[in-house]
């Protein structure tokens, strides 16, 4: 169901939004001066106007505070990255041409490796503030750390972002295979083999790949490429198990820019 747009938005649209739930989020909102909008909001698309157009409410916003859960995966931070930029392409007339500041607010206990998969999701080498328009902070810092570090970031559109998933090896290997899915069976298997190869020694980074259950759908992703490399592997069910790339898949993560 759409999500109804904040009157006080379009009576003072927000420069500051913070996406997340819990006391945390709210007292950071409160402390930043920020809107707030809960998760659940988030990943539901916003409610359009009676004549079916969106009000610009977010041309004004410059920053961008996700504060990820306890319970959120890197997968699930993405997927909630991914519809701040789909709100921003509804609300805000520049569209994915607006430039924003994101931050990602990880949890204090976070494992070492959610930085690396987010990049991984990304498609860039690592969270860079000056380059990509993105920067991690954890719970744990103090808030002159926080808006130090926000005062550092180089604030940039979708576009850079775009072409860099465009030219990035592992989502360049995943979208050969979607694209290559009907194909004969040798072409697949080529196609697996390489997305294999792509993600060697990190497998597991193919979660922040997948449409959730992200974990589930991975691990079904990883047990069919393994069979991939097996020549006893039955044929006919192999070539059937890959019609649910799609299913498994999130194709906005590896679909290249037209």
């Amino acid at each position: 169901m759409p999500s109804p747009i904040l009157n006080t938005w379009q009576y003072a649209p927000p420069e500051s939004l913070v996406a997340g739930d819990g006391p945390y989020a709210a007292a950071l909102a409160s402390v930043l001066g920020a809107a707030v909008i809960p998760l659940e909001d988030l990943r539901a698309k916003p409610e359009s106007k009676d004549d079916g157009g969106y009000p610009q409410v977010l041309e004004s916003l410059v920053r961008v505070f996700l504060v990820v859960p306890e319970s959120m995966s890197a997968a699930g931070a993405l997927h909630c990255h991914q519809s701040i930029w789909e709100w921003v392409g509804l609300l805000a007339p520049a569209r994915d041409q607006h430039e924003l500041a994101f931050i990602f607010i990880l949890p204090a206990d976070v494992s070492e490796g959610f930085e690396d998969a987010l990049a991984a999701g990304l498609g860039i080498p690592q969270v860079d503030p000056a380059t990509t328009g993105l920067a991690v902070w954890w719970r744990s810092g103090s808030l002159s750390e926080l808006l130090s570090l926000l005062a550092g970031i180089r604030p940039m559109d979708l576009l850079p972002l775009r072409a860099r998933r465009a030219a990035d090896a592992k989502h360049a290997a995943l979208a050969k295979l979607l694209a290559w899915a009907a194909n004969d069976s040798m072409a697949v298997r080529e196609a697996a083999r390489g997305v294999l190869a792509a993600f060697s020694g990190c497998e597991y980074l193919l979660d922040v790949f997948c449409r959730p259950p992200c974990h589930q759908n991975g691990n079904l992703l990883r047990s069919w490429l393994k069979k991939s490399e097996t020549e006893t592997v039955t044929h006919d069910g192999w070539m059937e198990e890959r019609k649910q790339l799609a299913a498994w898949l999130e194709q906005d993560q590896t679909r290249p820019i037209r």
